[in-house]
């Protein structure tokens, strides 16, 4: 949280307090702002804030896409008929398991990454109906993952735009003052 502090400064030596004062503003430690310079820098912040957020978010989704991408090998490999339960799990290039071991298995995969419990998954996937039961259970953590990826998505865009509207607001506000000073540079 911002602290602000307003300091007067007296343009005359000899003008009573409140009369002829400029106001100067600080904010967390910087000090001898004008108020557009205060406005800008609290919106500056604001918006690295923001930014920052939206990269974490980002980096989050990545790591969201991965994984549904890695359901969507699984599933490929347990309907292709020729994995067990103990084949090396086909994930995409670049994804790290957040739960299960790099190299899991099939198994390992659906139990630690996807959170499928053991009684879910059959014994074996070497008939039509375990690999149907297998893609069922598999099929709902995938329409999870793909809503909580859409929210996701919107979270992101809501906060791209509040980034947007504060970088506009500082730019406006130094714009605005700069046209204030040229004019009464230009009446002087």
């Amino acid at each position: 949280m911002s602290s602000i502090t307003q300091t007067q400064i007296g343009i005359n030596a000899y003008a009573p307090s409140g009369a002829n004062v400029v106001n100067l503003y600080g904010v967390n430690g910087a000090d001898a702002l004008t108020l557009p310079q205060l406005v800008a820098a609290v919106c500056i912040r604001r918006t690295a804030a923001l930014e920052a957020r939206s990269v974490a978010m980002m980096n989050e989704m990545t790591q969201n896409n991965g994984y549904m991408q890695g359901m969507a090998n699984v599933v490929e490999q347990i309907v292709s008929g020729t994995a067990t339960l103990a084949t090396r799990a086909n994930l995409p290039d670049g994804y790290r398991p957040r739960k299960a071991p790099a190299n899991c298995t099939i198994k390992q995969f659906l139990t630690m990454e996807c959170g499928l419990s053991e009684g879910a998954l059959p014994s074996a996937i070497d008939t039509y109906d375990r690999r149907v039961q297998v893609f069922s259970a598999l099929r709902q953590r995938m329409d999870s993952a793909n809503t909580m990826s859409q929210q996701d998505a919107i979270d992101l865009q809501s906060l791209i735009n509040w980034r947007d509207v504060t970088y506009n607001l500082s730019s406006g506000v130094i714009s605005a003052y700069g046209t204030a000073a040229g004019n009464m540079a230009a009446n002087l």
